[in-house]
Order: C-alpha cells, then structure tokens, then sequence
C-alpha cells in the first residue's frame, strides 16, 4: 500500500504499521491490515482531529506530555503548525523541542508552570536567528487556545501538543485533552 493510503498521520506511525503487518504475517491476510491501516482513525488525544473550522484544523495531542512525544507530533505534520505548548514541569530537558520547534512550527503558544523554560530553550536555539519563529506566553489555558485560533488562517493546522503533564492545571492529560476539545468546539 502507499504511505499516503494510511490514515493516521507521521512517520512513526508508518513504522508502527509495518512492524504490526510483519508480527502478523502469515496469520492475518494482508487486505485485513490495508484495511485497518485506511479506516483506523487514531483513538482520542493522540492527534485527533477535532474540528476543521474555516479551513483550520484542530488537533489534540495532549497524550503529548514529553518534549520527544511533541516533536514526533510536529514531525507527523504536513504543514508547519500553530503549536500550544505548556503545563506541569517534569523536569526534562526542553533544548531538543527548543530546535524543532524553530524548525518546524510557524508559532508557539505557550502556558502553564513550564512557558518561561519553553520560551528559553525556543530563543536559546542555535536555529532560532533566522528561523522567523515567533511565540506568545498566556497564563490562562483557555487564553491560549483562543488566542492561538484567533491568529489561525485558512490552511493552518493548530496542534495541542503540551510536552508537559498536565498536573498544574488539570487531573490528567485527559481531562486536559477534553478541556481543548471543548474550547475548539465552541469556537464561533
């Protein structure tokens, strides 16, 4: 099958689905696994589609809760996104997500305990001169989003991709999940 029949966005995917097909070659008939690999949609908050709304798509990737699962989020998409990042701070080191971000995403919007450490390794990154990557800092969640959607054009992909648990404002990555699919969905 070809890459572009796969629904589920990134390359890691991709490698997934080729180590599940190979695990069960012989046992389960390969249009079973084509199949699956074109109908299966992801499960919720891990780059779930949320919304399209004014040629903008919304995606939740609060599963997101590490610097490594951000950038492999970033990595998965087809555009440059507009990235919100941010939340409780488990003490990783942020300089990797500071040089892809520069690298990949045409904004960042940042809140939560870890924005200020973000927003360093972002303008400490050998590749930020000249990137033209720019960010704001919202100490409201909720800000954030809306500020993120409110400078979102047509064409532009908003990924919810935190690299940060969520326990300074929310239960679990869950609830936080939940808490921007309700904010994008009330988007008027």
């Amino acid at each position: 099958m070809r890459r572009s029949e796969i629904r589920l966005p990134g390359e890691h995917n991709v490698l997934n689905y080729l180590a599940a097909f190979e695990a069960v070659r012989g046992l389960v008939p390969a249009e079973i696994c084509r199949k699956v690999a074109m109908d299966f949609g992801g499960v919720e908050h891990r780059l779930e589609l949320v919304r399209v709304k004014d040629g903008v798509k919304y995606i939740n990737d609060s599963i997101g809760s590490s610097p490594s699962r951000t950038i492999a989020g970033l990595r998965a998409m087809t555009v440059k996104p507009i990235v919100l990042c941010g939340g409780y701070d488990k003490h990783i080191p942020f300089e990797p997500l500071g040089d892809a971000l520069c690298r990949l995403a045409k904004r960042v919007f940042l809140t939560g305990d870890t924005a200020m450490k973000i927003k360093d390794a972002i303008v400490n990154s050998p590749e930020y001169p000249g990137s033209g990557l720019t960010f704001e800092l919202h100490e409201d969640f909720t800000e954030n989003v809306l500020a993120a959607a409110a400078m979102a054009e047509e064409g532009d992909v908003v990924l919810f991709s935190p690299a940060c648990a969520s326990f300074d404002h929310f239960k679990n990555f869950a609830e936080r999940g939940e808490a921007f699919k309700q904010i994008v969905n009330d988007l008027q």
